[in-house]
């Protein structure tokens, strides 16, 4: 009774579903922590559900937060997508890429070894809290 699932009305693929939170927020880190597990158990049952549905076990799990991620809808949503062979043709990370300017530099890259550093550290020690 906290998440509704169903089909994509413009859908990417055929099987393309969407799973809703009833609480109305717009990004998922607004989700009250028992509709966020709620979501979760429900993004995988319908997971399952799309897998048997379309005969493919290949699929992606998408949620766009805030209009400069690509969302549409103001009310947070994740799109369970099935995936066959030749129909993928760049990853989000392409697509990013495609739009470095001086404003948008590539971060650096994570150490193999050893300490965060600079930006890196700073940002990891935000996220910890």
């Amino acid at each position: 009774d906290k998440v509704i699932a169903f089909l994509d009305k413009f859908p990417q693929v055929a099987g393309h579903t969407l799973v809703v939170p009833k609480q109305q927020v717009e990004k998922a880190h607004e989700m009250n922590e028992e509709t966020a597990a709620a979501v979760g158990l429900a993004v995988s049952k319908v997971a399952a559900k799309v897998v048997e549905a379309t005969g493919t076990d290949q699929y992606n799990i998408l949620v766009n937060n805030g209009k400069d991620s690509g969302q549409e809808v103001p009310h947070v949503h994740f799109h369970i997508i099935p995936r066959k062979a030749g129909d993928y043709s760049a990853s989000w990370a392409k697509s990013i890429e495609g739009t470095r300017t001086g404003d948008n530099p590539r971060p650096e890259k994570l150490p193999d070894f050893g300490e965060f550093t600079g930006d890196l550290k700073a940002v990891r020690d935000k996220i910890r809290g």
